[in-house]
């Protein structure tokens, strides 16, 4: 049984059914990281055969709204209601009150968790911490690097056959494979935008201080939002694409396109970049909290190629750079002009 678990066992234990004994050793088999994909995918075939009820609570919350605004009031004299409550008025036993409170507290929980579990059932979702950069190789060949802060969700069953959608959380440099049947590779952000590709070599940031999408090699198709209208655009190389506040974008052509992931060797190039940008970056890669009281210096621009593995590292170099004094107060760093 440890070593062996078949598709009938395992349905009969989704379904309740198996011993004691079985249990144990199918959650002991199923804690090997070989055997999940196994387990997912007979988990996922016997969902399709054995449909579970999940509520509908915004559906149901509608109709019975729409239930109240069509009832019609009946009008009572406000005396004899109240004179009828007053003879007919039980009070809730307190134990049953409780119960039913908690047991409605479970329902709610138990749905939670059942779409939460659905999630983790049907994707993997690949991530990197505060200052960490992870390389992946997905199904179908293509490789990704998630900079720091940045998560990836994939589809854990036919991807590469059925899908290759992908949904991104801060920032990726992509190396997509062409696929015979030309199947599309699609980027899909938290942002009012898409990337769709056939093979190529692009980055996708999606974080508030610099979202934008810059084309190294090939050709992508931008899907995006802009106010209620959708719009699409046809990126060529070179092309760096950068969104604002109000999700209005910009287009233009940068000479160097490879400068846009210099992170992946540890290497930040900055052209004319203000401290307030710079700001940003050590928020949104570090999890530092830069503060800069003099609000003329946050308009300070730095020029130039550092190499830095680590926070500590970046700003002693942009510090000594840049003539510029700081001191770090835990996850807070202050910056003043030096003296």
């Amino acid at each position: 049984m440890k070593n062996q678990v078949s598709k009938e066992t395992l349905f009969n234990y989704f379904a309740g059914r198996a011993t004691a004994l079985q249990k144990q050793a199918i959650d002991e088999w199923a804690r090997e990281e070989s055997n999940r994909e196994f387990f997912f995918e007979c988990l996922a075939s016997w969902e399709s055969q054995n449909p579970q009820f999940m509520a509908d609570a915004n559906a149901a919350f509608k109709r019975h709204r729409q239930r109240m605004a069509t009832q019609p009031v009946a009008q009572t004299d406000t005396t004899q209601l109240l004179a009828k409550d007053t003879a007919t008025t039980r009070r809730l036993n307190p134990t049953w009150l409780r119960w039913m409170i908690a047991a409605s507290v479970s329902a709610v929980l138990l749905l939670l968790g059942g779409l939460l579990f659905k999630d983790t059932l049907l994707f993997a979702t690949h991530r990197t911490a505060f200052g960490e950069t992870r390389s992946l190789t997905l199904d179908d060949g293509s490789h990704v690097t998630l900079n720091a802060n940045s998560s990836l969700r994939v589809p854990r069953f036919g991807f590469g056959r059925k899908t290759r959608h992908v949904a991104l959380v801060g920032e990726a440099d992509f190396d997509i494979k062409h696929l015979v049947d030309d199947q599309p590779f699609v980027v899909q952000t938290n942002k009012n935008f898409e990337v769709l590709v056939l093979g190529t070599q692009f980055l996708v940031n999606t974080r508030e201080q610099g979202t934008k999408v810059v084309l190294n090699k090939g050709k992508v198709q931008l899907k995006y939002q802009e106010g209620t209208t959708s719009k699409q655009l046809t990126m060529k190389p070179g092309n760096l694409v950068t969104f604002d506040q109000k999700g209005h974008i910009s287009l233009r052509q940068t000479p160097k396109p490879q400068d846009y992931t210099s992170w992946k060797e540890h290497r930040f190039v900055f052209d004319g970049t203000t401290l307030a940008e710079i700001s940003g970056l050590f928020a949104s890669n570090y999890g530092i909290q830069v503060q800069i009281p003099d609000k003329a210096l946050t308009q300070w621009t730095i020029s130039g190629a550092f190499t830095a593995y680590s926070a500590a590292e970046l700003m002693e170099t942009l510090a000594s750079a840049s003539n510029l004094s700081y001191r770090q107060q835990g996850d807070t760093i202050i910056i003043t002009q030096a003296h």
